[in-house]
């Protein structure tokens, strides 16, 4: 239910399908459909990477995935009477107790209705390719397989026939002929009633709006007419403002796309960070699709590392366990001993650390042990390949980190001891204590190299190559060292003096600036936070955005703003690693963070400032914090 901190936000909402009562907009009741682990969510990035490529989308997308098995047995022990299922696929072979059963043919409804003894009933379930094998049953504990040897227990997923997701209409307003305002950043299929063939635009901002340039365009402007007069777009676009010209009198209709949420989370402040956070989330709800995607425009698809920091920002604004799972489960799926998870060296280390947040945040113990093959293969190949030297080789890998020039080796190896010590706790969580002592015994080693090759005592600071003293200091192996538990109290001193100061070159995006603060708050910096908050967040509230860039220059102007990867258009303006205020601002107020898995306990709530309020989503309830306001709150008149 509404609380104060949804009370007093209410005046910044201006997400269409906003709720803070219950999910919306509201998912339809399907039948309880089952597949064997993770077959699902690969199917879905299958669908999606499809999508991708129809939309014209100007993104490479690296790594080693797993492609959907097009045959599953599906296996479960049945009593004596009837049983009702349906079958996606087709049913090659049925067998009770080995002997084969004839399956009758499915109602007008879809439904295959047996009658039978009690006994184990098998089936062997085949799909064409593009599709998948599924089961739906009313009853029954059912396995699943791939092989007809090894079964796990069958888990539940959508409908495998139709993966859209919910539409919301939303009416552009025309402010110039031919000119259209959704007033936000959408995700949306455009609809266009004329009866001739318009001329079709679309822009994250108005300068992409206007540009005819097919070189530059970034996502397909393709009109089909799906009826007699009315064009549409095969995939939804990613924009805010529409061009719409044609010889006749036109209707513009935008089908928003919204994955079903509840704002069970609130942050209100005063004015300024209050539309921060709420800008915060909805550029966060725009990037639930499905999974918890990189950004709307550009890309489309999950990115482990980016999981980082949407991951938190769904805990504190959805509270939502669901796409934090999907996009685990389907970049662990395909494992790292081919490649790193998306290709890239680092994003194998945001893997465990996301696992480890994802328990933190919601306990999901089942979860974790569907997950346990591939996490325990996951942390054995990355103690095989550090075991020479004791750190991580990165050769012959993407090496990110962030978009920033910088020689990044001694921030691998930081965060290198950040996941060994998630590891150590998600082996730990599986009763895996062999393991879980190797990755702390690990842990220490790599903390001392560190230290003796990549430290400078003097400074207090870590320098950017190990065993190079001269190769310079920079933000991002600093930082990294707070939540990588590399540093005590005192020693965090000097860094966060470093971090404050301007001496350090600044970090390439807004998710590492959301990285730096989450340290600073951490090394009790927390007010240094909120002021980053509003010069980096508030300076593109500022520049007009709706939703928060995936890059963020201060003092760029005009197409400058816009531009990346040399391309004119090519700067995401809607991203998911750009979301953090919307777990900052309430972490910084209140300070409080999970200590033990599900908030079963958590870090004392601080003092709030005159007026402020938070609300967190838990897994077992909500906890909210008000302070006394000395003047009325602000009301949209929303009661959503």
């Amino acid at each position: 239910m509404p609380t104060a901190a949804h009370r007093r936000s209410a005046f910044a909402i201006f997400d269409p399908a906003y709720s803070a009562r219950e999910p919306y907009p509201p998912a339809p009741l399907l039948p309880r459909w089952l597949y064997l682990r993770s077959e699902y969510e690969c199917f879905l990035l299958e669908r999606m990477r499809r999508d991708v490529e129809e939309a014209k989308l100007r993104v490479g997308y690296p790594g080693c995935f797993h492609t959907p098995f097009r045959v599953i047995r599906y296996r479960c022990r049945t009593m004596r009477g009837g049983f009702t299922l349906r079958i996606h696929g087709r049913p090659e072979e049925a067998r009770l107790d080995g002997r084969p059963l004839t399956l009758p043919e499915p109602g007008g409804d879809g439904c295959i209705r047996i009658q039978s003894g009690p006994g184990l009933l098998e089936l062997r379930i085949a799909a064409p390719d593009g599709s998948i094998p599924a089961l739906a049953a009313e009853t029954g504990d059912w396995e699943a397989s791939a092989d007809g040897i090894s079964y796990s227990p069958a888990v539940p997923g959508g409908a495998p026939d139709d993966t859209r997701l919910p539409e919301l209409s939303v009416t552009p307003v025309e402010f110039a002929p031919g000119r259209y305002d959704a007033g936000r950043e959408l995700l949306a299929r455009v609809e266009v009633h004329s009866a001739s063939r318009p001329q079709f635009g679309c822009g994250e901002s108005l300068s992409e709006l206007e540009n005819r340039d097919a070189a530059h365009f970034e996502q397909s402007l393709e009109l089909r007419e799906s009826a007699p007069g009315i064009w549409t777009t095969p995939q939804p676009l990613a924009f805010r403002y529409l061009r719409v010209e044609a010889g006749s009198p036109v209707e513009v209709v935008c089908r928003a796309v919204f994955a079903p949420a509840q704002y069970r989370g609130a942050f209100a402040a005063d004015p300024e960070l209050t539309r921060i956070w709420m800008h915060a989330a909805y550029t966060l709800r725009l990037c639930r699709y499905h999974f918890l995607i990189d950004g709307v425009k550009r890309d489309r698809l999950p990115w482990v590392g980016d999981l980082a920091l949407s991951l938190l920002a769904n805990a504190y604004a959805f509270g939502d366990p669901e796409p934090v799972r999907r996009t685990l489960a389907v970049l662990g799926r395909a494992g790292i001993r081919e490649q790193h998870l998306n290709g890239i060296v680092d994003y194998s280390l945001w893997f465990l650390i996301c696992h480890d947040l994802y328990q933190l945040y919601w306990a999901d113990a089942a979860f974790l042990e569907l997950q346990r093959g591939e996490l325990t293969d996951h942390i054995e190949v990355l103690l095989a390949r550090s075991e020479e030297t004791g750190f991580l080789p990165s050769e012959g890998s993407w090496l990110f980190i962030d978009w920033v020039k910088f020689p990044k080796e001694s921030a691998l190896q930081i965060l290198f001891h950040w996941a060994l010590r998630a590891a150590r706790k998600l082996m730990e969580r599986l009763g895996e204590q062999q393991t879980a002592e190797r990755c702390a015994e690990r842990a220490g080693r790599l903390k001392e190299q560190l230290f003796r090759t990549a430290f400078d005592a003097e400074r207090g600071l870590f320098f950017a190559t190990p065993g190079e003293p001269a190769s310079g200091f920079f933000r991002h192996p600093n930082f990294l060292a707070i939540p990588a538990g590399l540093l005590s109290e005192e020693q965090q001193r000097p860094v966060v003096a470093a971090l404050l100061g301007d001496e350090l070159p600044p970090v390439g995006t807004p998710y590492m600036a959301a990285v730096e603060i989450w340290a600073l708050h951490r090394a009790g910096a927390s007010l240094a936070g909120i002021e980053r908050i509003r010069r980096i967040w508030g300076g593109m509230l500022k520049q007009g955005a709706s939703t928060f860039f995936e890059a963020y220059r201060e003092g760029a102007e005009g197409e400058e703003l816009y531009s990346f990867y040399g391309r004119r258009f090519g700067l995401s303006l809607c991203h998911a690693w750009s979301a953090g205020p919307a777990a900052l601002l309430p972490m910084l107020f209140s300070g409080c963070e999970p200590v033990t898995d599900g908030w079963k306990k958590h870090t004392p709530c601080r003092e709030l400032p005159d007026g402020a309020a938070v609300t967190i989503p838990t897994p077992s309830g909500a906890l909210a914090f008000e302070a006394v306001s000395s003047g009325p709150e602000p009301n949209s008149g929303n009661d959503n």
